[in-house]
């Protein structure tokens, strides 16, 4: 896959991300991003990782990796595993 569409694959799966944050936890979308640490994020707690981690399968439409998904300490560290799930990893 050439640079550009990894770059672009990554971010699409970061949007993915901030948008399921900011939709289930109102999150300001703004003030997200890669480097976000999520227990930074206000509402950020074991039952709205779970919601989290529910919304993104049915976007996704295919499991995320359980064990990567609650190991993530950032927004782009839940990114990374959306983007492994739809083949966007580079």
């Amino acid at each position: 896959m050439p640079p550009e569409a990894t770059a672009a694959a990554r971010e699409a799966a970061e949007l993915t991300v901030v948008d399921a944050l900011a939709q289930l936890l109102d999150a300001d979308e703004d003030a997200l991003g890669p480097g976000t640490a999520l227990a930074a994020i206000e509402d950020w707690d074991s039952v709205n990782a779970l919601r989290v981690l529910v919304h993104l399968e049915r976007t996704l439409g295919a499991p995320l990796d359980y064990e990567r998904f609650a190991a993530a300490e950032t927004v782009g560290d839940i990114a990374a595993v959306v983007a492994a799930v739809s083949g966007t990893a580079p």
